[in-house]
């Protein structure tokens, strides 16, 4: 109750503030022409993972909520645990790379959704596993972009909250499986997950579904870089299915921003995702 109540009488209160904000000159790093992205979706890390199970399915946002976050299956499994840690990580990228494009109203609000939808619930879990409390790093880079804040500033805010996420990765539950599934595993959720988010920003005109899947499209392809060494060694053709799946996903979200049309047909790039998500599958587990 006492975090949902600073919850409230803090992020909550701050949507109520607007603006617009200058775009940042973003190098793009060998990665981001890789897979067609704007800019690079940094900081990358190394995924470090504990072995574990199998986590749970279903699209962000509009199709569906943050599904499959479950606190429950977070302390146990894994892949529960990680995929939580990508959802809010996916929801930091996309805020940082629209409030660089002078979206600060839909960047506050991005990066305050994973709070409530959550963080608020999973707390007690990363506690458990020796994560530090990171609501009030969560809490500034939503206030800072909806008070306009310096472009850099923003920027490092977000970068806080990703790098702390990073390192939450190392305290994930132990489990049965081995890494490279875990790590799999998150993957062909992650690319689920931005597949049927752009189907669903095909469905309406508002701009929340595509910032939704365009954060998990940098959240699959920053888990991607980190293992395709390892995938690449075990399993060619699942490395080779994912990165014609992320360069699909690439071009569905060529920006932060909602296209005016959106460029790619939503059948072809499930029927590429789903390819993806079944090599994927193929991992030992």
């Amino acid at each position: 109750m006492q975090i949902r109540t600073r919850l409230w009488l803090g992020v909550g209160a701050s949507l109520l503030v607007g603006g617009a904000a200058a775009a940042a000159d973003i190098p793009r790093t060998d990665d981001d022409a890789r897979f067609g992205l704007p800019q690079a979706a940094q900081p990358q890390h190394p995924v470090q993972v504990a072995q574990g199970g199998e986590g749970g399915e279903g699209g962000e946002g509009g199709e569906g909520g943050e599904g499959g976050v479950s606190a429950s299956d977070a302390a146990k499994d894994p892949v529960a645990f990680l995929t939580a840690l990508d959802v809010i990580a996916a929801h930091y990228y996309a805020g940082r790379d629209a409030y660089r494009e002078g979206e600060m109203q839909a960047a506050g609000e991005m990066f305050a959704h994973p709070i409530g939808e959550i963080y608020v619930d999973l707390e007690p879990v990363f506690q458990a596993r020796g994560v530090p409390a990171f609501l009030d790093e969560m809490s500034r880079a939503s206030e800072l972009a909806l008070a306009g804040r310096p472009v850099e500033e923003v920027t490092a805010a977000a970068d806080k909250v990703l790098g702390i996420l990073h390192k939450a990765a190392g305290k994930a539950p132990d489990g049965a499986a081995t890494p490279l599934a875990v790590e799999a595993s998150v993957l062909a959720d992650m690319i689920d997950r931005a597949a049927l988010q752009y189907l669903a920003a095909t469905r309406t005109d508002a701009l929340e579904p595509y910032m939704d899947g365009y954060g998990l499209l940098l959240a699959a392809r920053d888990r991607f870089v980190a293992i395709r060494p390892q995938l690449a060694k075990t399993d060619p053709e699942s490395a080779e299915q994912v990165t014609a799946a992320l360069e699909l996903l690439s071009k569905a979200y060529p920006t932060a921003l909602r296209p005016a049309d959106m460029p790619v047909e939503p059948g072809s790039l499930l029927a590429e995702t789903s390819r993806a998500k079944i090599a994927l599958g193929r991992i030992t587990r």
